[in-house]
């Protein structure tokens, strides 16, 4: 049975529910943007994941892609902008009209809204190659801005980013992202010093879902739309499941309790 690393003095699993937005509620509004997390939160979500990258200044930013182009009235490399610069994007309209006004967020005001909304957070570490320790510097400068007490949870497919975490980070639970579970899966979890691993859902595997857990991992999957596929991921053992649509995993899902168990 392959040993478990010592976890973090507080561990966010002890915290996670079932749903977790992926990106607030993307299915029906922009992606990582307040408005998105703002809905998910009034569908019931409790657990909103959201990504990190930095700007050229070094100030973290809650934005999924490496360039503009696609969620943004901007175009280019968003890491090559200055806060200020990022700051006067439409960040809404690609999505709809009705969402003109949305700005791309720093961390600090994700961390006032979190409060605002009583919600716990998955930040996804998103560093370009060569920035991740900045990228992590610039988490923990926002976390010292802004005090946040709820559970937080640092995930990422950089093992850079991860050591970074570890170092710079060590009391916040971390996960490493993967698309497949890796037949090493314990060796890379380790390596990693990491509590969770995030997979892809359409790569589940329930004998080896149920093997992770036993050796006292945590396992959340991404990204979960059907309820049908939630429910038998939740019954081989997975924590949570990362959906665009919380409102309608929320009741799909309203039978499961916090530690895999129908009501």
């Amino acid at each position: 049975m392959p040993s478990r690393l010592p976890p973090p003095v507080f561990s966010a699993y002890d915290y996670i529910t079932p749903v977790i937005g992926h990106r607030g509620a993307c299915g029906e509004a922009p992606e990582n943007t307040q408005a998105s997390i703002e809905l998910a939160a009034h569908q019931g979500a409790q657990w909103v994941e959201v990504d990190v990258t930095i700007s050229a200044d070094g100030i973290a930013v809650i934005h999924h892609d490496h360039d503009l182009d696609r969620c943004t009235s901007g175009s280019g490399i968003l890491n090559l902008h200055r806060l200020s610069e990022l700051k006067k994007l439409d960040a809404g309209s690609w999505f709809s009209e009705a969402f003109s006004q949305q700005r791309i967020l720093t961390l600090t005001e994700l961390f006032t809204l979190a409060n605002q909304l009583d919600l716990n957070l998955n930040l996804e570490v998103k560093p370009v190659i060569g920035r991740e320790s900045e990228t992590v510097w610039a988490i923990s400068r926002a976390l010292q801005e802004v005090p946040y007490e709820h559970p937080l949870l640092l995930s990422s497919f950089s093992l850079h980013a991860l050591r970074a975490c570890a170092s710079h980070l060590p009391h916040i639970t971390r996960a490493i992202n993967v698309e497949a579970i890796p037949r090493n899966w314990s060796e890379r979890i380790e390596e990693a010093g990491c509590q969770g691993l995030h997979f892809q859902a359409e790569f589940a595997n329930e004998s080896v879902i149920r093997e992770i857990k036993a050796a006292g991992y945590h396992l959340l999957s991404y990204t979960v739309n059907n309820p049908d596929t939630a429910e038998a991921l939740l019954s081989y053992g997975v924590d949570g499941i990362f959906t665009d649509y919380p409102a309608r995993m929320v009741r799909a899902l309203s039978r499961w309790t916090r530690d895999g168990r129908h009501h």
